[in-house]
Protein backbone atom coordinates (compact mmCIF):
# COMPACT_ATOMS: atom_id res chain seq x y z
CA UNK A 1 0.00 0.00 0.00
CA UNK A 2 1.37 3.50 -0.79
CA UNK A 3 1.92 5.94 1.92
CA UNK A 4 2.18 9.47 2.25
CA UNK A 5 5.75 10.37 4.15
CA UNK A 6 7.27 13.28 5.22
CA UNK A 7 11.01 13.15 5.73
CA UNK A 8 12.33 15.64 7.96
CA UNK A 9 16.19 16.46 7.71
CA UNK A 10 18.09 18.92 9.33
CA UNK A 11 20.83 19.29 7.07
CA UNK A 12 21.54 19.66 3.56
CA UNK A 13 20.40 17.32 1.46
CA UNK A 14 23.04 17.12 -0.91
CA UNK A 15 25.78 16.10 2.06
CA UNK A 16 24.28 13.11 2.67
CA UNK A 17 23.52 10.57 -0.20
CA UNK A 18 21.86 7.89 1.01
CA UNK A 19 18.75 10.72 1.99
CA UNK A 20 18.55 11.16 -1.78
CA UNK A 21 18.81 7.28 -2.31
CA UNK A 22 15.60 7.03 0.48
CA UNK A 23 13.52 10.11 -1.80
CA UNK A 24 14.57 8.02 -4.82
CA UNK A 25 13.39 4.44 -3.30
CA UNK A 26 9.81 5.81 -1.72
CA UNK A 27 9.32 7.85 -5.41
CA UNK A 28 9.95 4.81 -7.17
CA UNK A 29 7.81 2.74 -5.38
CA UNK A 30 4.86 5.26 -6.23
CA UNK A 31 5.23 6.65 -2.48
CA UNK A 32 3.96 10.45 -2.22
CA UNK A 33 6.76 12.21 -0.34
CA UNK A 34 7.20 15.41 1.41
CA UNK A 35 11.18 16.62 2.37
CA UNK A 36 11.76 19.67 4.76
CA UNK A 37 15.33 20.43 4.30
CA UNK A 38 18.32 22.70 3.69
CA UNK A 39 19.57 22.82 0.24
CA UNK A 40 16.49 20.75 -1.10
CA UNK A 41 15.87 22.92 -4.60
CA UNK A 42 19.31 21.24 -5.34
CA UNK A 43 18.41 17.40 -5.57
CA UNK A 44 18.74 16.26 -9.41
CA UNK A 45 15.76 17.32 -11.75
CA UNK A 46 14.40 13.44 -11.60
CA UNK A 47 13.37 14.08 -8.27
CA UNK A 48 12.78 17.83 -8.00
CA UNK A 49 10.64 17.48 -11.79
CA UNK A 50 8.55 14.39 -9.69
CA UNK A 51 5.11 14.86 -9.45
CA UNK A 52 5.25 12.88 -6.13
CA UNK A 53 7.69 14.93 -4.51
CA UNK A 54 6.82 17.78 -2.54
CA UNK A 55 10.05 20.17 -1.04
CA UNK A 56 10.27 22.87 1.70
CA UNK A 57 13.23 24.15 1.46
CA UNK A 58 14.62 25.45 5.11
CA UNK A 59 17.56 28.36 5.60
CA UNK A 60 18.45 29.76 8.57
CA UNK A 61 21.08 32.36 8.50
CA UNK A 62 22.79 33.45 11.41
CA UNK A 63 26.21 33.90 12.88
CA UNK A 64 27.70 31.05 15.54
CA UNK A 65 27.93 33.65 18.45
CA UNK A 66 25.81 32.70 21.38
CA UNK A 67 23.15 35.05 20.90
CA UNK A 68 22.68 33.89 17.41
CA UNK A 69 22.62 29.82 18.23
CA UNK A 70 20.01 30.71 21.27
CA UNK A 71 18.15 32.68 18.69
CA UNK A 72 17.83 29.74 16.46
CA UNK A 73 17.25 27.03 19.31
CA UNK A 74 14.41 29.63 20.65
CA UNK A 75 12.44 31.14 17.03
CA UNK A 76 14.18 28.97 14.52
CA UNK A 77 13.43 25.46 15.81
CA UNK A 78 9.80 26.79 17.04
CA UNK A 79 8.72 27.36 13.62
CA UNK A 80 10.01 23.84 12.10
CA UNK A 81 7.59 22.28 14.43
CA UNK A 82 4.75 24.29 13.43
CA UNK A 83 5.69 23.78 9.89
CA UNK A 84 6.20 19.95 10.68
CA UNK A 85 3.00 19.78 12.43
CA UNK A 86 1.14 21.63 9.92
CA UNK A 87 2.47 19.55 6.98
CA UNK A 88 1.96 16.24 8.87
CA UNK A 89 -1.90 16.51 8.39
CA UNK A 90 -1.58 15.49 4.96
CA UNK A 91 1.27 12.62 5.69
CA UNK A 92 0.91 8.92 7.20
CA UNK A 93 4.96 8.85 8.81
CA UNK A 94 7.25 11.62 10.05
CA UNK A 95 10.75 10.08 9.06
CA UNK A 96 13.42 11.53 10.24
CA UNK A 97 17.07 11.16 8.93
CA UNK A 98 19.34 12.09 11.75
CA UNK A 99 19.58 12.30 15.24
CA UNK A 100 20.26 16.24 15.04
CA UNK A 101 16.69 16.57 13.28
CA UNK A 102 14.99 14.67 16.53
CA UNK A 103 16.50 17.14 18.80
CA UNK A 104 15.67 19.52 16.79
CA UNK A 105 11.71 18.16 16.75
CA UNK A 106 11.85 17.38 20.11
CA UNK A 107 8.29 15.60 21.75
CA UNK A 108 6.45 16.66 18.60
CA UNK A 109 7.46 12.93 16.79
CA UNK A 110 5.62 11.27 19.59
CA UNK A 111 2.74 12.51 17.98
CA UNK A 112 3.31 10.76 14.76
CA UNK A 113 4.19 7.44 13.45
CA UNK A 114 7.63 8.43 13.35
CA UNK A 115 10.50 6.41 11.48
CA UNK A 116 13.99 7.08 13.31
CA UNK A 117 16.92 7.09 10.95
CA UNK A 118 20.48 7.00 12.41
CA UNK A 119 23.31 7.97 10.62
CA UNK A 120 25.98 7.51 13.05
CA UNK A 121 26.40 4.87 16.13
CA UNK A 122 26.24 6.65 19.18
CA UNK A 123 25.40 6.04 22.90
CA UNK A 124 24.48 9.44 24.65
CA UNK A 125 24.10 13.17 22.73
CA UNK A 126 24.62 16.03 24.46
CA UNK A 127 22.04 18.41 25.36
CA UNK A 128 23.35 21.50 24.81
CA UNK A 129 26.72 21.79 22.14
CA UNK A 130 29.17 19.35 22.96
CA UNK A 131 29.02 19.29 26.64
CA UNK A 132 29.35 15.72 28.47
CA UNK A 133 27.23 16.44 31.19
CA UNK A 134 23.76 16.42 30.08
CA UNK A 135 22.34 14.43 27.51
CA UNK A 136 18.85 14.65 25.15
CA UNK A 137 16.58 11.92 25.66
CA UNK A 138 16.99 10.25 22.33
CA UNK A 139 17.22 6.38 24.05
CA UNK A 140 12.86 7.64 24.62
CA UNK A 141 12.54 8.78 21.06
CA UNK A 142 14.12 5.28 19.81
CA UNK A 143 11.57 3.83 22.53
CA UNK A 144 8.59 5.30 21.07
CA UNK A 145 9.14 5.34 16.78
CA UNK A 146 7.09 3.30 15.43
CA UNK A 147 11.10 1.95 13.39
CA UNK A 148 14.41 2.51 13.71
CA UNK A 149 16.57 2.60 10.73
CA UNK A 150 20.37 1.40 10.98
CA UNK A 151 22.49 1.15 8.08
CA UNK A 152 24.68 -2.08 9.35
CA UNK A 153 23.85 -4.88 11.66
CA UNK A 154 26.15 -4.59 14.26
CA UNK A 155 24.80 -1.08 14.69
CA UNK A 156 21.15 -2.83 15.32
CA UNK A 157 22.03 -5.01 17.79
CA UNK A 158 24.40 -2.42 20.02
CA UNK A 159 21.86 0.21 19.47
CA UNK A 160 19.34 -1.92 20.90
CA UNK A 161 21.41 -3.25 23.58
CA UNK A 162 22.46 0.49 24.89
CA UNK A 163 18.65 2.16 24.29
CA UNK A 164 16.92 -0.98 26.03
CA UNK A 165 14.98 -1.11 22.86
CA UNK A 166 11.89 -3.97 22.45
CA UNK A 167 12.67 -4.84 18.27
CA UNK A 168 15.91 -4.65 16.74
CA UNK A 169 16.09 -1.85 14.84
CA UNK A 170 16.18 -2.34 10.64
CA UNK A 171 18.87 -2.22 8.33
CA UNK A 172 19.00 -0.26 5.56
CA UNK A 173 22.56 0.28 4.02
CA UNK A 174 24.39 3.08 2.56
CA UNK A 175 23.86 1.94 -1.06
CA UNK A 176 23.15 4.29 -3.47
CA UNK A 177 19.37 4.18 -5.35
CA UNK A 178 21.34 5.22 -8.88
CA UNK A 179 24.62 5.67 -10.63
CA UNK A 180 25.24 8.78 -11.80
CA UNK A 181 28.22 9.34 -13.78
CA UNK A 182 27.90 12.25 -16.11
CA UNK A 183 31.78 13.07 -16.88
CA UNK A 184 30.87 15.90 -20.08
CA UNK A 185 30.86 19.01 -18.00
CA UNK A 186 34.64 19.08 -16.79
CA UNK A 187 34.90 22.35 -15.17
CA UNK A 188 38.52 22.65 -14.20
CA UNK A 189 42.33 22.45 -14.91
CA UNK A 190 42.21 20.00 -11.88
CA UNK A 191 39.23 17.91 -13.12
CA UNK A 192 40.93 17.64 -16.42
CA UNK A 193 44.50 16.52 -15.12
CA UNK A 194 41.89 13.58 -13.53
CA UNK A 195 40.38 12.37 -16.36
CA UNK A 196 43.00 12.57 -18.04
CA UNK A 197 45.56 10.51 -15.35
CA UNK A 198 47.66 7.89 -16.99
CA UNK A 199 48.64 6.44 -13.65
CA UNK A 200 46.55 3.92 -11.34
CA UNK A 201 44.19 5.97 -9.61
CA UNK A 202 44.30 5.95 -6.05
CA UNK A 203 40.96 7.81 -5.01
CA UNK A 204 39.34 8.68 -1.66
CA UNK A 205 35.75 9.97 -2.20
CA UNK A 206 34.14 10.99 1.36
CA UNK A 207 34.36 13.00 4.36
CA UNK A 208 37.36 14.05 5.69
CA UNK A 209 37.16 13.95 9.41
CA UNK A 210 39.35 12.90 12.65
CA UNK A 211 38.39 9.06 12.09
CA UNK A 212 39.82 9.38 8.68
CA UNK A 213 43.63 8.76 8.24
CA UNK A 214 44.87 9.80 5.23
CA UNK A 215 48.57 10.43 5.94
CA UNK A 216 49.59 6.12 5.83
CA UNK A 217 47.77 5.96 3.00
CA UNK A 218 49.85 9.02 1.18
CA UNK A 219 52.98 7.40 2.63
CA UNK A 220 52.05 4.08 0.77
CA UNK A 221 51.60 5.82 -2.44
CA UNK A 222 54.67 7.69 -2.59
CA UNK A 223 56.27 4.28 -1.33
CA UNK A 224 54.83 2.57 -4.15
CA UNK A 225 56.19 5.07 -6.91
CA UNK A 226 54.58 8.39 -7.60
CA UNK A 227 55.16 7.52 -11.62
CA UNK A 228 52.86 4.95 -11.21
CA UNK A 229 50.28 5.26 -8.53
CA UNK A 230 48.52 8.69 -7.53
CA UNK A 231 46.64 9.94 -4.60
CA UNK A 232 43.26 12.13 -5.39
CA UNK A 233 40.73 13.14 -2.71
CA UNK A 234 37.36 14.37 -3.41
CA UNK A 235 35.21 15.53 -0.30
CA UNK A 236 34.07 18.05 2.34
CA UNK A 237 36.24 18.82 4.76
CA UNK A 238 34.99 19.05 8.34
CA UNK A 239 35.63 22.48 9.96
CA UNK A 240 37.49 21.21 12.84
CA UNK A 241 40.12 19.55 9.83
CA UNK A 242 40.85 22.48 7.57
CA UNK A 243 44.02 23.65 8.79
CA UNK A 244 45.69 20.11 9.71
CA UNK A 245 44.36 19.01 5.94
CA UNK A 246 45.75 22.25 4.62
CA UNK A 247 49.18 21.08 6.01
CA UNK A 248 48.82 17.10 5.10
CA UNK A 249 48.10 18.74 1.46
CA UNK A 250 51.00 20.69 1.68
CA UNK A 251 53.72 17.97 3.34
CA UNK A 252 52.50 15.75 0.35
CA UNK A 253 52.54 18.25 -2.67
CA UNK A 254 51.66 14.90 -5.13
CA UNK A 255 48.09 14.76 -3.82
CA UNK A 256 45.90 16.19 -6.09
CA UNK A 257 42.46 17.47 -4.30
CA UNK A 258 39.93 17.85 -6.29
CA UNK A 259 37.23 19.83 -3.39
CA UNK A 260 34.11 18.66 -2.73
CA UNK A 261 31.13 18.05 -4.52
CA UNK A 262 27.22 17.46 -4.19
CA UNK A 263 25.67 14.20 -4.71
CA UNK A 264 25.22 12.72 -6.73
CA UNK A 265 27.99 14.90 -8.54
CA UNK A 266 30.52 13.16 -7.03
CA UNK A 267 29.87 10.01 -8.42
CA UNK A 268 31.36 11.13 -11.43
CA UNK A 269 34.95 10.14 -10.62
CA UNK A 270 34.98 6.31 -9.94
CA UNK A 271 34.50 5.97 -13.77
CA UNK A 272 38.12 6.91 -13.83
CA UNK A 273 39.42 5.29 -10.41
CA UNK A 274 41.40 2.40 -9.89
CA UNK A 275 41.57 1.73 -6.74
CA UNK A 276 39.12 3.06 -3.70
CA UNK A 277 40.40 3.34 -0.07
CA UNK A 278 38.51 3.67 2.98
CA UNK A 279 41.30 5.30 5.71
CA UNK A 280 38.54 4.41 9.02
CA UNK A 281 40.43 4.61 12.67
CA UNK A 282 38.77 4.11 15.79
CA UNK A 283 38.66 8.03 17.00
CA UNK A 284 38.47 8.54 21.02
CA UNK A 285 38.25 12.45 20.44
CA UNK A 286 34.92 13.13 19.71
CA UNK A 287 32.62 14.31 22.28
CA UNK A 288 29.90 11.96 21.76
CA UNK A 289 30.23 9.50 19.13
CA UNK A 290 31.01 6.33 20.23
CA UNK A 291 34.70 5.00 19.43
CA UNK A 292 32.82 1.99 17.85
CA UNK A 293 31.21 4.19 14.93
CA UNK A 294 33.88 3.78 13.04
CA UNK A 295 34.76 -0.13 13.96
CA UNK A 296 31.62 -0.60 12.29
CA UNK A 297 31.33 1.95 9.83
CA UNK A 298 28.37 1.78 7.29
CA UNK A 299 30.05 3.94 4.56
CA UNK A 300 27.81 4.79 1.51
CA UNK A 301 31.76 4.36 -0.08
CA UNK A 302 31.76 0.93 -0.51
CA UNK A 303 28.43 0.80 -2.50
CA UNK A 304 29.56 3.79 -4.33
CA UNK A 305 32.87 1.76 -5.05
CA UNK A 306 31.53 -1.16 -5.69
CA UNK A 307 28.77 0.30 -8.17
CA UNK A 308 31.42 1.09 -10.24
CA UNK A 309 33.54 -1.93 -9.64
CA UNK A 310 36.44 -0.47 -8.28
CA UNK A 311 38.07 -3.15 -6.05
CA UNK A 312 38.83 -1.51 -1.98
CA UNK A 313 41.47 -0.95 0.40
CA UNK A 314 40.27 -0.42 4.02
CA UNK A 315 41.83 -0.31 7.48
CA UNK A 316 41.58 -2.87 10.05
CA UNK A 317 37.57 -2.20 11.18
CA UNK A 318 35.16 -4.90 11.10
CA UNK A 319 32.69 -2.31 9.32
CA UNK A 320 34.69 -3.43 6.06
CA UNK A 321 36.19 -6.71 7.01
CA UNK A 322 33.11 -8.96 6.74
CA UNK A 323 32.27 -7.54 3.56
CA UNK A 324 35.51 -7.52 2.04
CA UNK A 325 35.74 -11.40 3.08
CA UNK A 326 32.49 -12.56 2.21
CA UNK A 327 32.52 -11.00 -1.09
CA UNK A 328 36.15 -10.29 -2.12
CA UNK A 329 35.81 -6.79 -2.98
CA UNK A 330 38.87 -5.84 -1.22
CA UNK A 331 41.35 -6.18 1.30
CA UNK A 332 42.06 -4.30 4.73
CA UNK A 333 45.13 -3.38 6.07
CA UNK A 334 46.14 -5.47 9.22
CA UNK A 335 48.06 -2.43 10.38
CA UNK A 336 47.77 1.02 9.96
CA UNK A 337 51.28 1.94 8.64
CA UNK A 338 52.44 2.80 4.87
CA UNK A 339 54.32 -0.46 4.62
CA UNK A 340 51.11 -2.35 5.44
CA UNK A 341 48.80 -0.10 3.40
CA UNK A 342 51.50 -0.75 0.60
CA UNK A 343 51.55 -3.98 0.57
CA UNK A 344 47.81 -4.25 0.26
CA UNK A 345 47.59 -2.08 -2.53
CA UNK A 346 50.06 -4.40 -4.19
CA UNK A 347 47.58 -7.37 -3.08
CA UNK A 348 44.50 -5.89 -4.92
CA UNK A 349 46.82 -5.16 -8.15
CA UNK A 350 47.60 -8.97 -8.37
CA UNK A 351 44.33 -10.17 -7.61
CA UNK A 352 42.81 -6.84 -9.66
CA UNK A 353 40.48 -8.73 -12.27
CA UNK A 354 38.31 -11.00 -9.72
CA UNK A 355 37.94 -8.31 -7.57
CA UNK A 356 36.45 -6.08 -9.91
CA UNK A 357 34.33 -8.45 -11.00
CA UNK A 358 33.11 -8.96 -7.53
CA UNK A 359 32.32 -6.05 -6.59
CA UNK A 360 29.15 -5.71 -9.36
CA UNK A 361 27.81 -9.26 -7.44
CA UNK A 362 28.16 -7.11 -3.98
CA UNK A 363 26.57 -4.35 -5.38
CA UNK A 364 23.73 -6.06 -6.14
CA UNK A 365 23.33 -8.33 -3.01
CA UNK A 366 21.24 -5.48 -1.83
CA UNK A 367 17.57 -5.30 -2.88
CA UNK A 368 16.63 -1.35 -1.66
CA UNK A 369 13.25 -2.05 -2.46
CA UNK A 370 12.37 -4.77 -0.86
CA UNK A 371 14.28 -2.99 2.26
CA UNK A 372 12.17 -0.04 2.68
CA UNK A 373 9.08 -2.43 1.57
CA UNK A 374 9.24 -4.13 4.50
CA UNK A 375 10.28 -0.86 6.95
CA UNK A 376 6.98 0.38 6.26
CA UNK A 377 4.88 -2.46 6.23
CA UNK A 378 2.63 -2.93 9.71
Amino acid sequence: MNKRILIFHYNKVTSYPPVISLIQNLLKNKHQVGLISFNSTDLPKSILQNKDFFPINIRFEGSRTPWAILKRKIFFYRKLKKIVNREMRRYDVLWTTTDFSVRVLGNLVLKYKHVMQLMELEKKMPLIGKSSFFSYPLDKYAQNAWKVVVPEINRAYIQKTWWKLKKTPSILPNKPYSLYSNTKRILSKKEQKYFKEKRKVVLYLGFVGSDRNLTEFAKAVKKLGTDKYCLYIVGKVDDNMKEKFKNFLSKNDFVDYLGYYKAPSHLKFLTKAYIGILPYHVDYTHPYLSPLNALYCAPNKIFEYAGFSVPMVGTDVLGLKIPFEEYGIGICATEASSECIAETIKYVDNNYDSMKSNCKRYFDSIDLDSIVKKILSE
